[in-house]
């Protein structure tokens, strides 16, 4: 029998699994299990915690702001367990941003992890302005926040720590059982579970709603994929991701549901944790990816000549295997004799170093993954399934397949999902996971949902001979040059970002006779080139434009002369959160891009470059 809500799911899981492990979390330099029994334990105690404490009206939204880690989970899991929508807010946003989102969702109780973050959420009580728009300090109704890591907090009327939460609620569980069990039935399964927030690259984020039944449906239909296999089981899934996200959000509830252990860990210590914990699955975004592969590819080039020639030698390989592979098929005898002694000599000790011996597979999402690095990771026996979907699809509309897998497409589609291709190549979805629509957005609502139900993802697609779908350009990031040509720049990006030395790059053209690129030098990567060649490190100098104009180069090669890239200039500093030229979940603002460099970028369609005439 399906599961009403998530809250239901999990404590059903705990109450069949007990013992087993459900979370893993670091303690020093070992990582040690949590059963499914202990944190049942302290979910209840949490959310009878919240009743004693003088808990909000059933329904209403209740916000959680904190790094990935086991408590957030908790926290969700009780919250969710009294009828409350629990509203995820990435750590790295502004006080305003964050008041919007408060604003938006009226919420009363937030969830903070430490004293920096709660001054941030005390400053949007005083009010703020948002894309032009300024809020009164009645604007928020936050009454209440519980503190996960009380550090240095001051004692004050409007906070309370989570552990003297969860001790209260460890003396009234007998009192308050009743009132959890009547909230507990109470809820059904299209009732709204989260508002789920988009970055917010052109306008203010919209609040995805998310039902218990979207999510679930999601998990349900997503059994087929065996991405929870008994192989990933035995490390457990690995979850760095922020819960702030739906990839990561689908992961923590995968966890219950497919009753694999979570495996915790944070952006900073990344490569040290998948050392310790050794997971069998790992779920990231294309952004991590890439970045081993600069990093191996870098260290590389400063290995010895033999080591190299090994190297070189056991990666191709490695990409002659790959098309039986992804058929499941044996590799014919010779190849297969080779295979061995590369994975021997070579690919063994990459995925050893790496922390990934035991992974049953890698997850990729969120943004296009670079066929390069899809293939490096093929090639030493790591297999990238990349998926497909969006905030409202609770995130999922297609999957490669650990056995049916295509490198440079995002897989056939979900079952449950029904997918259109529009006339204009724009990808339709329709599905149980799909959402109803945007909180207090019906104008954005009426944009994205047509008069028969199909969702309009915004992105461009099509799909191959065997029904992979592979995902082109966003919509709304398509290029048309004053010649009249479109080009679609993601994927000119992508392959841009796998070079040695660059972090970003943004692609320029719209309503111009030629194309651009904006680039960001990678500050790690660029010392240890140089050190490497013997250059000199300066982004104006003679050569780093050199090494980066050979990029161009052969990226052109492979181009349509209206798409190739005519000239480049490099950002005097690496696009991030802090200073506005990314999205929380690292996408570029190609219009603060635009706007900030705007006298960089035209000075690539004047001077040297000649006068860009319409």
């Amino acid at each position: 029998m399906a599961d009403t809500h998530l809250a239901e799911m999990f404590f059903d899981r705990a109450r069949a699994e007990g013992h087993a492990a459900a979370f893993c979390v670091r303690k020093g330099g070992a990582y040690g299990d949590v059963s499914f029994k202990d944190s049942a334990d302290r979910v209840e105690a949490i959310a009878a915690g919240v009743l004693k404490g003088g808990a909000p009206t059933a329904g209403v939204c209740v916000t959680i702001m904190a790094n990935t880690r086991l408590e957030w989970v908790l926290c969700d899991y009780a919250l969710l367990s009294l009828g409350y929508k629990t509203v995820p807010i990435y750590v790295s946003l502004l006080p305003p941003e964050i008041g919007y989102i408060h604003a938006d969702t009226r919420a009363e109780l937030c969830v903070v992890e430490n004293k920096e973050m709660l001054e941030k959420l005390r400053a949007t009580q005083k009010g703020f302005t948002f894309f032009e728009v300024t809020y009164g300090a009645d604007a928020v109704k936050l009454q209440k926040f519980i503190v996960i890591d009380p550090t240095g907090l001051a004692p004050a009327a409007d906070w309370e720590s989570l552990a003297d939460v969860e001790a209260r609620g460890r003396a009234a569980l007998a009192e308050t059982k009743g009132e959890r069990d009547r909230r507990m039935q109470a809820i059904k399964r299209d009732d709204v579970a989260t508002y789920t927030y988009t970055s917010g690259t052109t306008g203010p984020p919209k609040g995805v709603i998310q039902t218990h039944g979207n999510i679930l449906s999601l998990l349900e239909n997503a059994e087929e994929l065996e991405m929870f296999s008994s192989e990933a089981r035995i490390g457990g899934a690995f979850l760095f991701l922020p819960l702030a996200h739906s990839f990561g959000r689908l992961v923590e509830y995968g966890g219950a549901f497919f009753r694999c252990k979570i495996v915790f860990s944070t952006v900073p210590t990344v490569a040290e944790d998948l050392g310790l914990s050794r997971p069998g699955f790992v779920p990231a975004a294309p952004r991590v990816f890439e970045r081993v592969y600069g990093k191996i590819m870098t260290g590389l080039a400063s290995a010895p000549p033999i080591r190299q020639k090994l190297f070189h030698w056991a990666l191709g390989v490695g990409k002659q295997a790959i098309p039986y592979r992804q058929r499941n098929k044996s590799l014919p005898f010779g190849l297969g004799l080779k295979f061995g002694l590369a994975d021997k000599l070579v690919f063994s000790k990459i995925r050893a170093k790496l922390g990934m011996d035991r992974v049953h597979v890698l997850l990729s999402g969120s943004a296009p993954l670079p066929k390069e690095v899809g293939e490096f990771f093929a090639a030493v026996g790591l297999t990238i399934c990349e998926a497909y979907g969006l905030t409202e699809t609770c995130p999922g509309l297609t999957a490669n397949r650990p056995n049916n897998w295509k490198i440079g497409t995002v897989g056939p589609t979900l079952k449950g999902v029904t997918i259109q291709i529009a006339a204009d190549g724009e990808i339709l979805a329709k599905g149980p996971n799909v959402v109803s629509g945007y909180l207090n957005r019906p104008d954005a609502t009426a944009e994205a949902w047509d008069s028969d139900g199909w969702f309009h993802t915004g992105d461009i697609g099509e799909f191959d001979q065997d029904n992979h779908l592979r995902i082109t350009d966003r919509k709304k990031d398509l290029i048309k040059t004053s010649g009249g040509k479109y080009v679609a720049p993601q994927k000119i990006e992508a392959l841009l970002k796998t070079k040695p030395i660059l972090s970003e790059a943004v692609v320029i053209g719209d309503g111009r006779k030629y194309c651009v690129a904006l680039v960001t030098v990678d500050k790690e990567k660029l010392a240890a080139w140089a050190q490497r060649t013997g250059s000199s490190p300066d982004l104006d100098g003679e050569a780093v434009q050199k090494e980066i104009q050979g990029y161009l180069n052969e990226i052109n090669k492979d181009l349509a002369s209206f798409e190739s890239i005519k000239y480049f200039r490099v950002a005097p500093e690496e696009f991030s959160v802090d200073n506005g030229m990314l999205t929380a979940s690292f996408k570029v603002k190609r219009k603060e891009v635009g706007k900030r460099y705007k006298d960089l970028i035209d000075s690539m369609y004047q001077g040297g470059g000649g006068k860009d005439k319409e």
